[in-house]
């Protein structure tokens, strides 16, 4: 089967491209006062109706997640805007039963009712979040089309973040093709997340029952809320603040100095490397391959620009938790890495 790919605003950058039998493969604020500017902006771009001015007693809200707010804080300044939208579709062969994809999907999102999710304001002007009452109510139907090109132009639609549904799935069927499109707010989903669903939807399509979630986004997010107000958490910022402190370390590529303009590209140069030795030499330290490259990096981005310590930021999907393996949610964050080397290294 074939498989084509269309994504507006940012791309993912924690997942592999799956491949799958049914699918085929994806070608694709003090805090309160700028709360209150964030609510304010929103409110005044018409994204929160009046309805959802009021207080509303949210049933078990938990806080959004720090990966969350950050991505609730830039929509802000893009409101109906497609910038955190996940668009994808799959095109797929004809002779997939549209009926039994339709009942697959449903039991695929089904399972995981974080894509139920609905942001709105508590009291004090906090986003929250919480699951819909509408997980039952939800299905999806074939819908006939002549031409997929005339309703691609229309597919990807800004998503209302404060209180409307943060996920789309259409099956539409042309005279050659089936085509799924499935649209994510960014804010909700990750690129795993979005690697499970389309796993899900192939299991449900042959008969096997996915398996449940061992652990929600909201509990995720309440975990985290928690730790973050322990004292084990203040004190791991004065560690960090102690064995860290970088300063004012910046580390871009310096400049060629007989070149007096500027041009972007890319260089990718592969050496070799025995694998086993690697590994070998991982496993006699300690260390994930991912350790020992980064470290590589550091290292050859502070010699670059003959200096004993670099910084850079780097990103990892937030599944440090055995029991999130199969959470559908927004857990990606950004690590600031600092090294510093001695003369010696």
């Amino acid at each position: 089967m074939m498989s084509t790919g269309m994504q507006a605003g940012k791309n993912n950058r924690n997942g592999d491209t799956p491949s799958h039998d049914i699918l085929g493969s994806q070608r694709r604020f003090t805090k309160k006062d700028q709360q209150q500017q964030l609510n304010n902006k929103l409110k005044s771009n018409q994204i929160i109706s009046k309805k959802q001015e009021q207080t509303i007693a949210m049933k078990q809200a938990t806080p959004l997640s720090q990966s969350q707010y950050g991505i609730y804080v830039e929509c802000a300044s893009h409101i109906g805007e497609i910038f955190y939208n996940l668009p994808y579709i799959y095109t797929l062969d004809k002779r997939v039963d549209a009926d039994k994809l339709c009942q697959a999907i449903e039991t695929a999102v089904k399972n995981h009712p974080t894509l139920f999710t609905r942001i709105e304001t508590n009291a004090d002007g906090d986003p929250m979040q919480s699951i819909g009452d509408d997980i039952d109510l939800w299905t999806i139907k074939v819908e006939d089309i002549d031409d997929i090109e005339k309703e691609r132009a229309n597919l990807v639609q800004p998503f209302e973040l404060m209180g409307g549904p943060l996920f789309r799935m259409r099956l539409l069927r042309s005279p050659e093709h089936l085509y799924l499109f499935i649209d994510y707010h960014h804010i909700i989903v990750d690129g795993t997340s979005m690697q499970l669903m389309l796993s899900d939807i192939d299991k449900a399509y042959r008969g096997i029952t996915p398996e449940k979630e061992e652990i929600s986004q909201a509990e995720v997010s309440k975990n985290e809320q928690a730790q973050r107000e322990s004292p084990f958490f203040e004190e791991s910022k004065q560690w960090y603040a102690s064995h860290f402190d970088c300063g004012d370390v910046f580390t871009p590529l310096i400049p060629d100095l007989e070149e007096t303009t500027v041009t972007e590209g890319s260089l990718l140069h592969t050496l070799a490397t025995d694998p086993a030795r690697v590994d070998a030499f991982c496993k006699e330290h300690g260390i994930f391959r991912s350790t020992l490259f980064t470290a590589a990096y550091s290292f050859l981005l502070a010699k670059f620009n003959n200096e004993q310590e670099s910084l850079f930021t780097t990103v990892y999907n937030g599944r440090d938790d055995k029991r999130m393996g199969r959470t559908i949610g927004m857990f990606v964050k950004t690590l600031p890495v600092y090294m510093k080397y001695t003369e010696g290294t």
